[in-house]
């Protein structure tokens, strides 16, 4: 079985949305984490305040510090963006904001890209949703092959989807897609809402799952929830899983004092590897 390493663990920055961006690049360095996903909101980085010229300055920022990114999440959930919508101007505004994200992404140097499937109204049948989420999510893997960027497809909770919520609704749309730059994340809680567990993910999806944002229930810090950290590791591991593990933690209860969760969160996770695998094999 091979071990899963302390180098895959990646910060997030968006319970630090209440801070400075160099606020939350200097608290990663203080942690010794040395690779981070970009939550691309406001204030830290909203593509359609900034030019391409001002994302620079934020690669620099990152480069500077010795930090390597490994992820651009654009913020999809609480703006009003949605690739499925009905209304063709939210729709292609959304789609608009994607592909620009996907040049921010380049300009950062980042080879991954985060994205949902959006939702159709939940009082019509979610077929006609599908096919617009489908169409959209071509273009951008199109454009993502241009850039040489993977696109991965995270499922939502059903509270926030109507259209991929669980592995056979994902394998449906990576299937009907169909590209290579369209692959797999796995988000700890919806994989939990759903009843499916990281052995059913990479069974069925083998090297096509590409990420992890890897947080406790509710997306609180690790030891503030209740999954089961050590089972996760367990399977992650047997899969000889290679890419990195973001603890993407949303809860508000951490907005003003953003940095004991992630320092909680890699103590606990460290701790769990240790005690899987021992203290020679976990990088």
């Amino acid at each position: 079985m091979n071990a899963v390493s302390n180098l895959q663990i990646a910060g997030m920055n968006e319970h630090y949305r209440l801070y400075p961006l160099t606020y939350f690049l200097d608290a990663m360095v203080e942690l010794g984490i040395g690779s981070i996903e970009l939550w691309a909101g406001a204030p830290h980085l909203y593509i359609e305040d900034l030019n391409l010229q001002q994302v620079r300055v934020i690669r620099k920022q990152i480069e500077s510090r010795g930090l390597k990114l490994i992820c651009y999440t654009p913020e999809q959930c609480i703006y009003p963006f949605n690739i499925a919508a009905k209304e063709n101007y939210i729709r292609e505004k959304s789609l608009q904001y994607f592909l620009k994200s996907l040049d921010a992404a380049a300009e950062l140097g980042t080879d991954l890209f985060q994205t949902v499937p959006g939702w159709g109204y939940f009082d019509e049948p979610a077929e006609e949703a599908w096919k617009r989420s489908r169409e959209a999510l071509a273009i951008m893997a199109r454009r993502a092959a241009e850039l040489g960027i993977t696109v991965t497809l995270e499922p939502l909770e059903r509270r926030g989807t109507n259209l991929i919520t669980d592995l056979p609704s994902l394998q449906r749309m990576l299937q009907e897609v169909d590209s290579p730059h369209l692959k797999a994340i796995v988000d700890t809680c919806p994989m939990e809402a759903a009843g499916e567990t990281f052995d059913d993910y990479f069974t069925a999806l083998g090297e096509d799952v590409r990420h992890i944002h890897f947080v406790d229930s509710l997306h609180c810090a690790w030891g503030d929830g209740n999954f089961p950290l050590e089972q996760y590791l367990e399977e992650i591991g047997r899969h000889r899983y290679q890419g990195y593990l973001t603890i993407e933690i949303c809860a508000r209860k951490y907005f003003t004092d953003p940095t004991p969760a992630v320092k909680q969160s890699v103590k606990r996770i460290q701790q769990a590897i240790r005690g899987l695998w021992g203290e020679g094999m976990n990088g």
